[in-house]
């Protein structure tokens, strides 16, 4: 027998469907209104996700040049009988194995001898492999460069001696010295971003079982479901086999191992990660949530005044409260769908534009496209956060649908009236006020909304407008040109193997435009500390020969530079780092040790340290090597004559070369610059693409903040004019009762306008204190870090957006109030009977 609830229990989704649709079929403007505001909504999201995630993938193909693998991450020192145990756990989807072997037995060359299965091969990064990775016993793949300066040609077939020595890995522990004749079976070489500063050797299998090596030589690296917070689970794999996570490398003991992360992935949470990048984006997206909540809110809020009678009589004929919340929500959502898709569409596009303009711009980001996965991503994150805007900014409205009673919303009057007023003197003013002010939070809605785009756009032609040119590239580039290696702009100048070839300057010299130049030595990473130090103090120095051609395009910080001391004394310069002040001063005098030459120097002054003297990286030195857990050092970078500099370091190698030509040459130089472009040791900069350069990164920012700023006054726009037209037609009988008793249609017009104008100046005076707050806890501090920027305060496009708003106010009051004001005066009044 059924229960009385099944008996009660009536079938009505199908009829609340049909009913949400014939409301919103019924009032068409406010249909679109709608729709148009959550596509937007829609838009924004979807331009920011795919802006967001397209930089991220970048951002992490490019580290994976860097780090040289896509692996997820490695368990370090593990021997045969670990790799069967944790190849086993059902987190690992794929390993690979790699041995450690040795080092190339030669003072001069650097370089690591090892093997790899097939895995470890398809999961490394390498350009222009040739040939194939060995096989028979004899054969080895290796790196061209390393080759080349152990005086071979780098042929595939080509015969090849290799003295090495087998060591253990992490501690450098001498096992035995051999010497093995190969044959070259393939080439290849590093990424020119790749961080890995020493060559690399690869044996094959076959020749490496017949070696003694110990049996802890083993990295298992290893592919995981996915990248999040990769950390995590490779300790909890450990722990689940009864490992013991060790932070210390060489010498451990039985089930104890060690874990590597490939920092590469934004979200593996290796140790240094830094979240707050993520900062910027999560910003926008709460700003984003918020402009779509103040549209979408406000508009329902009106529509379920508009139909609160209609909601009254459909409880009055036994519709419940659920019933009634699922009315409103399902307007939502059906309004919803079509809006998503159109946003998708157009913001994917959107999207696209940008990450285009950013990687045109910046060379050291990987240039990717969005793949078919990355768009699905996008697509799936906008459209939940879409409907989780409209699903915050309907349940209000939805909840306040719902609770009102059929009694009282028969009587519904959302104008609330004052019993008693402190004036008997009425006018159209204080008319208008009141009606404003007697909805609160429609008025503050309205207010932010119209705000919001008005900050941003005020902000974002703040700071581009404030864009120093010259200023901006003093910290890269001092010469009209600069020329170097490729590694060196790129960031990557870690060995003297990639300095410059002083051939290409003998021709430059040559060149009819010429007018002088100067040249910054840099041994690479042949030193490091404690190789070179500076006696009785802890620091890393690093140094730097530089031409006196060069110093004199620098301004001291302090001292003055003395041309005839510096090329014939014992003088060093302290290129001081604008966020970390130097221990050093003018007139100090220190004793700089390399391997065993001493030289007592004399501090000449300071000047400052960037892109445009230096390495265009920071390099990180710790006490102890070998230690990861040892502590980092303070770096003092030190000038030098490059006399005095090679007189220290043996090193004549020239990291870059900077000149000057006269103004009717640079076309040419041009030119012939791009002559050498094809030689892969060559590349060149210029004041020129610097400044294009700024120019282009200006006109992204202005891109992105004018199409954010668009579609937010797009937004605050809409929302107005739906104010405004809601208001005229929820209040035609008050206004055609006002005509009746005398009032004039120009004076309802005044009326209606004056209403516009306390919104409109509301919003000014609210904008500009918001960008006064966001001026000083935001862009003040934010310019005078980017160095390139002098910050100077700007109204004119808070004054545009609010003028707009009030013309846009004006003409569509004045066209609306006409438009539904044609009937007579009789007719109007019958007609909301």
């Amino acid at each position: 027998m059924e229960s009385w609830w099944q008996i009660m229990k009536v079938q009505n989704r199908a009829y609340i469907r049909k009913l949400a649709k014939a409301i919103l079929t019924t009032n068409k403007s406010r249909r679109n209104i709608l729709l148009l505001a959550i596509a937007l909504t829609c838009i924004l999201f979807t331009s920011l996700f795919s802006v967001v995630l397209g930089l991220g993938k970048s951002m992490e193909a490019q580290t994976m040049k860097t780090v040289g693998s896509i692996s997820h991450g490695s368990y370090k020192e593990v021997s045969n009988k670990d790799i069967e145990i944790l190849s086993k756990d059902k987190d690992i989807k794929k390993y690979a194995i790699k041995k450690h072997i040795g080092i190339l037995n030669d003072e001069k060359i650097r370089a690591e001898l090892s093997y790899s299965d097939k895995n470890g091969f398809d999961w490394s990064l390498f350009d222009n492999v040739r040939g194939r990775y060995p096989e028979k016993e004899n054969q080895v793949f290796i790196d061209i460069a390393t080759a080349k300066k152990l005086g071979y040609k780098g042929e595939i077939g080509e015969k090849i001696k290799i003295p090495f020595n087998i060591e253990k890995p992490y501690t450098g522990e001498l096992i035995e010295k051999k010497i093995g004749d190969f044959v070259i079976s393939g080439t290849y070489q590093s990424p020119i971003d790749s961080n890995v500063g020493v060559g690399q050797i690869y044996l094959s299998k076959a020749y490496v079982d017949k070696l003694s090596l110990p049996d802890t030589n083993n990295d298992m690296e290893v592919m995981l479901n996915n990248s999040f917070m990769i950390k995590d689970k490779l300790l909890k794999i450990a722990e689940r086999n009864g490992y013991k996570v060790s932070d210390s490398p060489g010498n451990l003991s039985d089930k104890e191992i060690r874990i590597g992360v490939n920092f590469a992935y934004l979200l593996s949470g290796a140790d240094g990660t830094d979240f707050t990048m993520f900062l910027p984006a999560l910003l926008l997206l709460i700003l984003v949530m918020l402009a779509g909540f103040l549209i979408i809110n406000n508009i329902f809020k009106i529509s379920v005044n508009e139909d609160i009678n209609l909601l009254g009589l459909l409880k009055t004929i036994g519709m419940t409260k659920v019933q009634i919340k699922r009315l409103v929500h399902l307007e939502s959502f059906i309004i919803a769908i079509p809006s998503i898709i159109l946003g998708n569409i157009i913001g994917i596009t959107i999207g696209k534009i940008i990450l285009n303009k950013i990687f045109s711009t910046n060379v050291v980001l990987a240039n990717i496209n969005l793949s078919l996965v990355l768009i699905l991503l996008v697509i799936l994150f906008s459209t939940i956060f879409t409907l989780l805007t409209v699903f915050l900014s309907v349940m209000s409205p939805a909840k306040y649908a719902a609770k009102i009673s059929p009694i009282d919303a028969s009587k519904y009057n959302e104008t609330q009236v004052k019993k008693k007023y402190k004036s008997d003197n009425i006018s159209l003013g204080k008319l208008a006020r009141r009606q404003v002010f007697s909805n609160k939070f429609r008025f503050i809605s309205i207010v932010l909304s119209m705000s919001l785009s008005a900050v941003i756009l005020n902000s974002v032609l703040t700071y581009t407008s404030n864009i120093d040119l010259e200023k901006g590239i003093s910290d890269v580039i001092v010469t009209d040109y600069n020329i170097a290696s490729p590694k060196y702009f790129r960031y990557r100048y870690y060995d003297k193997e990639d300095s410059l070839k002083e051939t290409f300057i003998d021709q430059i010299k040559e060149h009819q435009g010429f007018k002088d130049g100067g040249a910054l030595y840099y041994y690479g990473d042949q030193y490091q500390y404690p190789d070179i130090r500076v006696e009785g103090k802890k620091i890393a120095p690093l140094l730097l020969g530089v031409d006196d051609y060069l110093i004199n395009k620098q301004k001291f910080l302090e001292g003055e530079f003395d041309r005839d001391k510096w090329n014939n004394g014992s003088f060093a310069i302290v290129g001081e780092d604008s966020d970390k002040k130097s221990s050093l001063k003018a007139g100090d005098k220190i004793k700089i040790k390399v391997k065993n030459t001493i030289k007592e120097v004399q501090i000449m002054g300071k000047i400052n340290y960037n892109y445009s003297d230096g390495l265009r990286y920071y390099p990180i030195i710790q006490e102890d090597r070998f230690d990861e857990s040892s502590p980092e050092l303070d770096i003092e970078y030190l000038y030098l004559s490059p006399n005095l500099y090679e007189e220290l370091t043996g090193d004549r190698s020239i990291m870059s070369y900077g000149f000057d030509v006269e103004d009717s040459a640079k076309e040419n130089f041009d030119e012939f610059l791009k002559s050498f472009e094809d030689e892969p040791d060559f590349s060149y900069d210029s004041r020129d693409i610097q400044i294009n350069s700024f120019k282009d990164f200006k006109n992204l920012i202005e891109f992105v903040g004018y199409s954010l700023s668009i579609v937010l006054f797009l937004i605050s726009v809409l929302n107005f004019i739906n104010i405004i037209a809601t208001e005229i037609l929820r209040n035609k009988v008050n206004l055609s009762i006002l005509e009746a008793i005398g009032m004039t249609k120009d004076n309802i017009k005044k009326y209606l306008i004056k209403k516009n104008l306390i919104y409109s100046i509301s919003s000014l005076v609210f904008s500009f204190i918001v960008m006064l707050l966001v001026n000083k806890f935001i862009l003040i501090d934010f310019m005078a870090e980017t160095k390139w920027t002098t910050f100077s305060f700007i109204i004119t496009p808070l004054l545009m957006v609010n003028i707009a708003n009030i013309i846009i106010g004006i003409l569509f009051t004045n066209k609306f109030y006409e438009k539904h004001s044609r009937d007579s005066l009789v007719d109007r009044i019958r007609s909301l009977e």
